[in-house]
């Protein structure tokens, strides 16, 4: 009887763990702000998703996210190719580009099951710098840039707009295929 009590409640406390893990929400990350040339927040340096939900920025970001479409197809095609993924993404809060394309790569990494863990994120100013200069090691010159990396080595990038479509890009860099950002030859 000892035994299948506490076989229960470690199973229970087992449960609890993976139901917290799962819902845990994330905490932004201390960040350095300043108001930008047209009165917006600019978000300066490391960042998290969680830096994102404000009314401000939900106010152009929920929108995008919830305008692009996934199939289901298409997800179960792609998600095993981001599995083991990382990501290091270069944006500027102020700059429409980003407003324009940051919901829909969100959209696309959910639903790909990539964890917060596996994205840096760095908000850069409108000259697109950042106090610690972080963004010239990777060569940004345009936002957003979002760097795909496996096994530490940088596979490819999206560079501030599509080719042809954010979604038809991004599989062509998850498939490895022939694949150039619109700045690739600056």
């Amino acid at each position: 009887m000892n035994k299948k009590f506490t076989i229960a409640l470690l199973s229970l406390m087992l449960l609890n763990c993976t139901s917290t893990l799962k819902t845990e929400k994330l905490i932004p990350l201390a960040v350095e702000t300043l108001i930008g040339e047209e009165g917006e927040t600019v978000v300066i340096g490391p960042m998290n998703r969680a830096n994102l939900d404000t009314e401000e920025f939900m106010s152009w970001f929920q929108p995008e996210y919830d305008f692009l479409q996934l199939s289901e197809e298409w997800i179960k095609e792609h998600r095993p190719l981001a599995k083991n993924l990382t990501f290091k993404l270069f944006l500027g809060t102020w700059c429409g580009d980003t407003q324009r394309e940051l919901g829909g790569m969100f959209k696309i990494l959910d639903a790909l099951e990539v964890s917060n863990d596996r994205i840096e994120m760095y908000g850069l100013t409108e000259n697109k710098d950042s106090p610690s200069g972080y963004e010239k090691e990777y060569g940004i010159i345009n936002i957003p840039t979002l760097i795909f990396y496996e096994n530490g080595l940088e596979n490819n990038r999206f560079v501030e707009l599509p080719v042809e479509t954010l979604l038809q890009d991004i599989s062509k860099i998850l498939k490895k295929e022939p694949y150039q950002n619109a700045y690739s030859d600056f």
